[in-house]
Parts: C-alpha cells; structure tokens; sequence
C-alpha cells in the first residue's frame, strides 16, 4: 500500500521579503566592489586580454602530444602497446608491424590519438619506456570547427614539436 504524506505549505512572504530589495541591493554592492578594486588595482586582475597577451606557460605543461624519431630518423616507438594501455580514456589506438631491422622487432603502422577524449593526464608519457611520446608541445591553442581535425595520426604526431626544439630525442 502506498503511503502519500500532506506537504506543508510554505508561509507567506512579507511585502519586504517578496520585492527582494535586500538581496538586489546587496548584489549590487558586491559588483560595485569588484569593479572599482579591478579598476584601482589593473595588475591584479585575472583576466588576460589573450590575442594581445599569451600567459606565461608554467615548465612541466601537459600540452599537445608529439612523437620522437632517433638519430637515424625512424620512429622511436616500439608499439608496445604501455601508453594505449595506461591511458584511462582510452583515446590511443596502435597497430603494430614488424620492422626490418632485426635489433627492433616491431614499429607502429598506424599510430593515433583521439584528442576529443584525451585528459591530458600524461600517463602515457609515464609509461613508455623508450621515451618515444611527450607531451612539452607547449601548444594549447586546439580549436576547430571539425571533429577531424583532432584524430592525430602518426604523421601528425611526428611533426608536431615547439618551435625550436629538435624532434630527435637524446639518447637514454
């Protein structure tokens, strides 16, 4: 059997309560406030104009991923498959292949990175051994109009450096 209770109404405002002048004017003051310290004190603000003025990026920023080539130019992946598992959203997929050269066994045949569903947790980066993906791009500016244009593939990923830095990595 289902039970049903009787809701209690709610009282009656005052005519002071209901025209809610108090709380209006109590907001006001507050904006009020932050408007003439924003305007006393233009330093301190935490907006920053961005086209005209980039923020300082902190070292250690979990930006774009890239990935590295040795000295001789080949790709420095194994395909061993640690970042694609240590990666909790499950946005890297790897398709292995056997490489040519017998000291290596294998190499990625595609590697790609569903930006949409990365977290930038740099757990990736952490579990590859041989140092072959990174995250120090120091590129935060990724919008687009098409969901393409955030599936990195290995082309994509192998020319995506800062400026100035060497896509080779040093040797471990």
């Amino acid at each position: 059997m289902i039970t049903t209770k009787k809701l209690k109404r709610p009282e009656k405002l005052s005519l002071w309560e209901s025209v809610y002048i108090f709380e209006i004017v109590r907001g006001l003051l507050i904006t009020i406030r932050h408007f003439l310290t924003n305007l006393a004190h233009p330093f301190r603000r935490m907006t920053v104009e961005y086209p005209e003025k980039k923020k300082e990026i902190p070292f250690g920023y979990r930006a774009e991923h890239r990935l590295m080539l040795r000295q001789n130019g080949e790709i420095r992946c194994t395909a061993c498959m640690l970042c694609a598992t240590a990666c909790p959203s499950d946005c890297i997929s790897i398709v292995a292949e056997e490489m040519p050269e017998p000291t290596i066994e294998k190499r990625p045949k595609s590697f790609d990175i569903d930006m949409l569903r990365c977290v930038f947790c740099g757990l990736c980066v952490e579990a590859c051994p041989c140092d072959a993906i990174r995250m120090d791009t120091y590129k935060y500016e990724n919008s687009s109009c098409r969901k393409s244009d955030f599936l990195y593939d290995k082309a994509k990923l192998l020319n995506n450096h800062p400026k100035g830095a060497s896509p080779y990595s040093v040797a471990l």
